[in-house]
Parts: C-alpha cells; structure tokens; sequence
C-alpha cells in the first residue's frame, strides 16, 4: 500500500472514537465479540497498552490491525 494512502487511511477509519480505545469499543469497531477481542489481544494479534489490570488498546493498533489483515486477504491464494 502506498504511504499517502496508508495516511489516509488513518485519518479516515474510526474518526469517532478515542485515540485510546476499550476492549469494548473494539469490540464495536471490528463488529466482534469482546471474548474475541481479549483472545486477540492475548494472543498479540493486537497490541495492547500497559494500564495495570486494565487492558487499554490504541486507535492505532487497531487501524493496523485492520489494514494488516485485509492485505493479507489480498496476497492470500483463492
């Protein structure tokens, strides 16, 4: 992907939300279960920020998480 679209992306996805997210915003975000998002973030699919027993997650992680996967889909043999 291009770095300017890249940019672009970030400025475009999720505006109406927080820089810092809830597990159970990206549970909104992505239309996932909160269940999926804890196993996603156990298992680092999506970086999670150190808050104590609170589990915190950057808009960031999650655009990445995004575009991650959908070029995946794109490589991806079908």
């Amino acid at each position: 992907m291009r770095k300017n679209k890249t940019k672009d992306m970030y400025r475009m996805l999720f505006r109406s939300y927080p820089d810092v997210v809830s597990v159970e915003d990206v549970s909104k975000m992505l239309d996932l279960s909160t269940k999926k998002v804890y196993q996603m973030v156990k298992t680092k699919q999506i970086a999670k920020l150190p808050c104590g027993r609170i589990i915190k997650i950057t808009k960031a992680s999650v655009i990445n998480f995004v575009l991650q996967s959908a070029q995946e889909s794109d490589n991806s043999p079908v």
